[in-house]
């Protein structure tokens, strides 16, 4: 018997709540979004985000700020820990990046605990390369790398 298939969309005003409550199951109270906040990056207009689904659960998403015209900062990458392992993470960052080189994005970076070897598996895997280490990054009391990866050419063309 096969599995129903995921499927990857924009996120929508009436997912904010699910979002959130997958956010802090993601992550430590201190680290996740407060509701207010979350709220705010999925309503800011210069963020997109995009989420996975199968059979009407939201099983993850990402969601990225658009930082100027070649830039996007990744914010998170929440994937439910039953989820895990499935290539949702995956699915999830390569829309992102197909969304970012359909709006002329060259370059995504993000931060990701040094810690969290699993998703330093993953990015590497989509060809993000280590910038540097963030000393207290999280609260003050855990480090980060930075990682940026080329996602499309930058339009030389004037």
């Amino acid at each position: 018997m096969s599995r129903p298939a995921l499927s990857i969309r924009q996120s929508r005003a009436e997912d904010s709540e699910v979002l959130y409550e997958i956010d802090r199951i993601c992550f430590p109270e201190d680290i996740a979004f407060s509701r207010e906040d979350l709220i705010a990056w999925l309503n800011h207009p210069e963020s997109t985000a995009w989420l996975a689904e199968r059979t009407g659960r939201i099983l993850g998403f990402v969601l990225a700020r658009i930082d100027n015209q070649s830039c996007a900062h990744v914010l998170t990458l929440d994937v439910l820990p039953s989820a895990r392992k499935r290539k949702v993470g995956t699915m999830l960052m390569k829309e992102l990046h197909a969304e970012l080189i359909r709006r002329k994005i060259c370059l995504s970076f993000l931060e990701v605990a040094v810690h969290n070897i699993p998703a330093q598996r993953l990015y590497e895997q989509l060809k993000y390369r280590y910038m540097g280490t963030l000393p207290g990054y999280y609260r003050g009391r855990e480090d980060a790398y930075r990682m940026v990866c080329q996602i499309g050419s930058p339009d030389t063309s004037n």
